[in-house]
């Protein structure tokens, strides 16, 4: 038994890190398409503290233990639906993660929440510098 505890601890840990390379995977993902967005270049906003903003309102939501391998499929299915770019892509990926998220709906929900997450930063920004 006591051979099998750190075996078991350094799985989670392993987990841990590749949920955190999901991340920053997801975070590369929403900064390149923030980077040419033009309402951040009209409001002149750096896109590199939203970006971090979105990123950690997703992982918000994430399964919360640490090592949980759903976090990497999590975080996976956000980076996927941010990077569609057509509704027909966005459609596959849903229902590519609809038994993940628990239905379709559920994850047409988790498609549509990336765009409530980048305007509420944006928001956030925003206030930040008083305009």
């Amino acid at each position: 038994m006591s051979k099998i505890l750190p075996l078991i601890a350094l799985a989670f840990l392993l987990n841990g890190c590749e949920a955190k390379q999901q991340a920053l995977g997801l975070r590369a993902a929403v900064l390149a398409k923030l980077q040419a967005d033009p309402d951040l270049k009209d409001y002149k906003l750096d896109p590199e503290p939203i970006a971090d903003c979105v990123v950690q309102a997703v992982s918000d939501g994430a399964p919360s233990i640490p090592g949980d391998p759903r976090r990497d499929t999590y975080f996976a299915a956000y980076t996927k639906f941010f990077n569609a770019n057509t509704p027909g892509e966005a459609d596959a990926i849903i229902k590519e993660y609809k038994d993940f998220f628990g239905s379709e709906k559920a994850a047409n929900e988790a498609a549509l929440a990336i765009t409530d997450h980048i305007m509420s930063c944006m928001g956030q920004a925003i206030d930040e510098r008083g305009e």
